[in-house]
């Protein structure tokens, strides 16, 4: 079984993330997920956390690590050279990635309309491109609003575990870069 170490902003991510890890990892893997509870958070709490992976699976190290944080309206490529500088020269005995959803967690979450339906049981219609949505968190509020569903961690986690991997990865180009992260052995 192979260990995959998560830092993600919070609850919200942690249980959707790490549903998705299950979902689409080659192996059976176990997931360690640390939230930090917001973006600032993660951004200052990261590199700890990635220190405290090197003991965290049974005192040996997990066998790679991904950092997870939304965009919220700021350039992907910015926020991950801010995240490497925070890292740079430190070396770790798993392969570590550093990753921007575009723009929130929720736009990969509202890309599979047949997850949605599942969890709010009404048909619900497909967008297109949900990473140019300007709030995706909002717009899947309304969603399961209409439905009375409230948005919760737990509901985060549903709708993950009924997407599919296939067609996040058609419709998201950072859902994308997860799967490779998954599998992809470089920093």
């Amino acid at each position: 079984m192979q260990s995959v170490g998560l830092v993600v902003e919070g609850s919200y991510d942690e249980a959707a993330l790490s549903e998705l890890v299950q979902k689409c990892a080659l192996l059976e893997t176990k997931v360690i997920c640390r939230p930090c509870g917001n973006a600032f958070q993660l951004t200052k709490k990261f590199p700890g956390f990635l220190e405290d992976f090197r003991h965290v699976n049974l005192g040996l190290p997990v066998d790679r690590a991904i950092v997870i944080r939304d965009a919220d309206h700021k350039n992907p490529s910015d926020l991950i050279a801010r995240m490497e500088g925070k890292i740079i020269g430190r070396n770790y005995p798993f392969p570590t990635r550093l990753l921007v959803i575009v723009e929130e967690l929720e736009a990969w979450l509202l890309a599979d309309e047949a997850a949605i339906s599942l969890v709010t049981s009404r048909s619900q219609n497909r967008i297109i491109d949900p990473e140019t949505l300007h709030n995706p968190k909002e717009r899947l509020q309304r969603i399961l609003s209409s439905a009375h569903i409230t948005y919760t961690s737990k509901v985060a986690g549903r709708i993950a575990a009924a997407a599919r991997p296939e067609i996040l990865e058609q419709r998201c180009p950072s859902f994308r870069r997860f799967l490779t992260s998954l599998t992809n052995q470089q920093r």
